[in-house]
């Protein structure tokens, strides 16, 4: 049985391909921002002691107003989204079960997930929510000719959330900070692979979408109105 949860929401992205005076994360849902509906699950999760969001410059006072009590740390984020995530991660206590990292976009996270997410890390010390690539990936050479088409049983697309055990995560960004890629890092699992540990693979829904185009709010709000 999982007693501690940690969270940490990567929120800081400008959102330059929106176009928007506010990155996305900040802009309306129907009636609430999308920042605020992905918090929000986690905060009703009563395995859920601690949250850690990590925002643009000069907009901690958005999350602030949220009121949410289980938000107790607001950083300021990085350079990067790994940068981000590590910042948030040194705030947090490590007397925890499970350290859980979600998209501060991807508002339909479940807590049925989520627990999945943070039940699997418990048993292989790393697990991601992932759903079945249903595409044909073919893989090319440099000069753009298909040199494989690869097996689509064995490929899956990456979501979040994504859980570890607190000492296996913090070791995988201790290490890749000591080696200096955190700049180029986009998914948190990839810097415990790194270290060779298994990661355990949670089947997720297509719902849980990445909103990071305008199409894609659009779609959020269908899934909003259909699901809600």
């Amino acid at each position: 049985m999982i007693s501690s949860i940690k969270v940490i929401i990567p929120a800081s992205g400008i959102g330059s391909r929106f176009g928007t005076s506010k990155p996305k994360q900040f802009l309306d849902l129907n009636g609430r921002q999308i920042l605020w509906r992905t918090i929000s699950v986690f905060e009703n999760m009563n395995e859920v002691n601690e949250i850690a969001v990590a925002v643009p410059p000069g907009f901690a006072h958005e999350v602030q107003n949220y009121g949410f009590s289980k938000v107790n740390h607001i950083v300021e984020g990085g350079k990067s989204r790994a940068h981000s995530v590590f910042a948030a991660l040194q705030c947090i206590s490590n007397n925890t079960d499970i350290v859980l990292i979600h998209d501060g976009v991807r508002p339909f996270i479940t807590t049925e997930l989520a627990m999945a997410v943070a039940e699997a890390a418990k048993t292989y010390g790393a697990a991601i929510a992932c759903t079945q690539v249903t595409d044909t990936i073919k893989k090319s050479t440099t000069a753009n000719k298909i040199s494989e088409t690869l097996n689509r049983d064995q490929l899956w697309s990456v979501q979040t959330p994504q859980g570890f055990t607190y000492d296996i995560i913090m070791q995988a960004y201790q290490q890749a900070e000591k080696d200096g890629i955190l700049a180029q890092v986009t998914d948190d699992s990839a810097l415990v692979e790194r270290l060779n540990i298994p990661v355990q693979v949670v089947p997720s829904s297509t719902k849980n979408i990445k909103i990071t185009t305008m199409v894609d709010l659009a779609i959020a709000k269908v899934l909003l109105e259909e699901f809600s």
